[in-house]
């Protein structure tokens, strides 16, 4: 392993890049590949102008960073795709939640809300809602931000 490859391998490490990452390989090819190419053209390509050499060492560059990219967009994608579908999940879950709790607080408010519904029903059959509207209004007072009113004997079951 070269020198270059080395410090390679050093960078990758203290970024935190497990030994088999996607993007850790490819970047460690593109190393390889670059020190192979810059090799190839200090020694002498067989049969190349200089020219020649200098087009082998861009061309080469060319399909190392292609190659780069695409493994980093798939990973990227893999990982955009990971949390979308971690977040329509706990979506789906609060979701759920939410109607669960929902339902059970509705059952239990509404056996409440006919219970006093009934109550008051029958206290309605049962007095003169007029009598009582008047003895209402005649007692009123402000109290804590609402009015109050002291009724008079009300008839709940006879």
């Amino acid at each position: 392993m070269s020198d270059r490859a080395r410090r390679a391998e050093e960078y990758c490490a203290r970024a935190g890049m497990e030994k088999d990452s996607p993007l850790r390989l490819a970047l460690m090819t593109a190393v390889e590949a670059a020190e192979a190419a810059g090799e190839a053209v200090r020694g002498g390509a067989r049969g190349l102008t200089p020219e020649g050499e200098a087009e082998l060492v861009r061309r080469v560059s060319r399909e190392v960073t292609i190659a780069t990219w695409r493994e980093a967009s798939r990973i990227a994608r893999g990982i955009g795709l990971a949390t979308a579908a971690m977040l329509a999940v706990a979506g789906l879950v609060l979701a759920g939640a939410g109607y669960a709790v929902g339902r059970w607080d509705g059952m239990r408010q509404g056996a409440a809300a006919v219970e006093g519904a009934a109550f008051l029903a029958q206290v309605a059959a049962l007095n003169d809602a007029r009598a009582l509207a008047d003895g209402c209004r005649r007692t009123e007072r402000q109290e804590k931000g609402g009015i109050a009113c002291d009724l008079p004997p009300v008839w709940v079951r006879r």
